[in-house]
């Protein structure tokens, strides 16, 4: 009897410690991800969006206790699709997710982020630039290289791995690392000058001719197929919870507005 009651001392204490921090651990996810919505909503103060209705059932996707995901998108002239996901996996890690997909009618990359706040302030941080038409002009360097600056100051963290395939459409700039809850300031403020410089490289790209604009199409039809054929973070988890025509069409209609 006196063993038993040594054994559950010890399964409640560490059932009290798991649920501890995976208190803290949401507490500190939410907190995160309001300072990266403010700095979100307060940038895009200055583009002209309206709210754009995702069908009902992709407005809040859940598989409990993996996944539940509920999505914002807004619509512009210029930004085409803004995604804004509110997501909590395992019901107490946060990640903050936006993805802004252009008009291609603008020579503009799709600007990726996702950032997940995890047990012990440990930080998944990734901010994408994908450019898979690659059209050479003058704005749209100018933007590249202060993002490459900016770059510079999270380059010494430790990388996270990414796909071979990747290296296609990405810029040399995007950022796939692993932080720590010290890292915080840094990290907000890397996210605020993407976003930004993002934001203006946008007000100040010039419409494209109609041939051009074309190929933006093109490039970004090319980089989804290739998504979806070959797999990343995301859509890998949307295929396990939609199925694959379900991962295809919230890819396709939610993610970057094709269809």
């Amino acid at each position: 009897m006196k063993i038993l009651k040594i054994l559950f001392g010890i399964i409640l204490a560490v059932v009290l410690i798991i649920i501890a921090i995976a208190v803290s651990t949401r507490m500190e996810g939410d907190k995160q991800f309001a300072r990266y919505t403010a700095v979100t909503n307060e940038a895009l103060k200055s583009f002209p969006l309206k709210p754009y209705l995702v069908k009902a059932q992709y407005q809040r996707v859940k598989s409990f206790p993996l996944m539940d995901i509920s999505v914002s998108s807004s619509t512009g002239d210029r930004l085409a699709r803004v995604n804004s996901l509110d997501a909590t996996m395992m019901q107490f890690m946060k990640m903050f997710t936006l993805m802004i997909r252009p008009s291609w009618d603008y020579n503009l990359p799709v600007l990726s982020v996702d950032f997940i706040f995890m047990p012990f302030g440990k930080r998944v941080y990734v901010i994408e630039v994908i450019d898979p038409a690659k059209i050479e002009d003058i704005n749209k360097n100018t933007y590249y290289d202060k993002m490459r600056a900016e770059y510079a100051k999270v380059a010494s963290l430790p990388a996270s791995t990414t796909r071979d395939w990747y290296k296609d459409f990405l810029t040399d700039f995007s950022i796939h690392v692993k932080a720590e809850k010290k890292d915080d300031e840094l990290l907000l403020a890397v996210y605020k000058a993407y976003l930004e410089n993002y934001l203006s490289m946008a007000k100040n790209a010039q419409p494209l001719p109609a041939e051009t604009s074309v190929k933006m199409k093109a490039g970004i039809e090319k980089y989804v197929a290739t998504l979806l054929s070959q797999g990343g973070p995301a859509v890998d988890v949307f295929k396990k919870i939609l199925g694959p025509e379900g991962q295809k069409e919230y890819t396709r209609t939610v993610m970057f507005g094709l269809d």
